[in-house]
């Protein structure tokens, strides 16, 4: 059954400022510049941020206090914001995030581009480093900001193209970072930035999850695949075939059963028994399905849907949609916010 509407008694339960919910949605919207935050039971937009343009890539610190917003294009940076307010509270800038003018394509348009592309972030285990990708950089790589200290630290130069998003497995420290336009994946331990392993991922990697058992699950745009990673040995295990085609990101659920692949040409997210490393169903949600986020409970499923400007919520028992929020104007990017149950907003 889908719902659109927020049923009286939530908004109500709301309105006096106490919540059930353990988390709640973080939604970036590109063409409107917002981040948003979304109540996974109603619906409701409890707190909003405008940028100075696209937010692409979110994270919230282990320790709930600040939101990192990517912001590559035109005001290339990432922005801070309190999670519980999403007030702005500061703000990384750095000369890496600036490149010499080439003419590239971006999307439908060609573009006069300034910005190294600021896009991909991450956060170390303990909340210390946060590693920002730099795609468009002459030479690709991470900036490594010291967020103890509130200033940029290094560089690791990676020379690798099509580095769009990565990912830290927060057990072993260690940073995974897809490459799609040169089929590899790049390991990093973020202890000591040293690059532990560079290992062939075919058919266009970009997203990447993990597995409460130990493997690193990358999802492949240009073929359909979903490759997995044996995280002790680093070395591919199984490539599995989705079904279905087209960009996308992945996603495991916290209790290692499924993993979520979202395809934008077939307009789905394939559903994949983690175990038996098969698909289990497709799911259709329209165009332009972007990141799958699994609830702490593994429970639902949450994808962004640019092209639709909604979230859709797949209840994980039926493996069916269960709910669709109209959010911003394209949300693809997003991530949760863990809070405490019972606190007041």
């Amino acid at each position: 059954m889908r719902r659109t509407l927020t049923t009286t008694l939530c908004a109500l339960f709301f309105c006096v400022g106490v919540s059930a919910q353990d988390h709640t949605i973080i939604a970036l919207s590109h063409s409107d510049f917002t981040a948003y935050e979304v109540d996974p039971t109603t619906g409701d937009i409890l707190n909003q941020f405008t940028a100075a343009d696209q937010p692409h890539e979110g994270v919230v610190s282990p320790d709930g206090r600040n939101l990192f917003v990517a912001i590559p294009l035109n005001h290339p940076s990432v922005v801070i914001l309190d999670p519980q307010t999403f007030e702005e509270k500061g703000r990384i800038e750095s000369p890496y995030f600036h490149r010499s003018p080439d003419i590239r394509p971006y999307g439908d348009q060609t573009i006069t581009n300034t910005s190294a592309l600021p896009h991909g972030v991450a956060l170390n285990s303990d909340g210390t480093k946060l590693y920002i990708g730099v795609e468009w950089a002459e030479v690709p790589g991470l900036v490594v900001y010291d967020v103890t200290q509130g200033r940029v630290t290094n560089k690791i130069e990676l020379l690798l193209e099509g580095g769009h998003f990565f990912a830290v497995d927060h057990r072993t420290d260690k940073l995974y970072y897809p490459h799609r336009d040169d089929d590899r994946v790049v390991v990093l331990d973020t202890t000591n930035d040293d690059i532990l392993k560079i290992i062939d991922v075919e058919g266009g990697p970009v997203g990447v999850d993990f597995t409460p058992d130990g493997e690193a699950w990358i999802h492949s745009d240009y073929n359909g695949s979903v490759t997995v990673i044996d995280m002790e040995k680093d070395e591919v295990v199984q490539v599995i075939d989705t079904g279905g085609s087209g960009p996308g990101r992945i996603a495991v659920s916290p209790d290692g059963r499924y993993a979520a692949s979202t395809r934008g040409e077939t307009k789905d997210v394939a559903i994949i028994d983690v175990q038996r490393r098969a698909v289990v169903t497709r799911v259709s949600l329209g165009a332009g399905p972007g990141f799958p986020l699994f609830s702490p409970d593994s429970k639902k499923l949450y994808v962004m849907n640019s092209r639709e400007a909604d979230i859709v919520v797949i209840d994980m028992e039926s493996m069916e949609e269960e709910a669709r929020y109209p959010v911003g104007v394209d949300p693809f990017g997003g991530t949760l916010r863990h809070r405490v149950v019972g606190a007041s907003r």
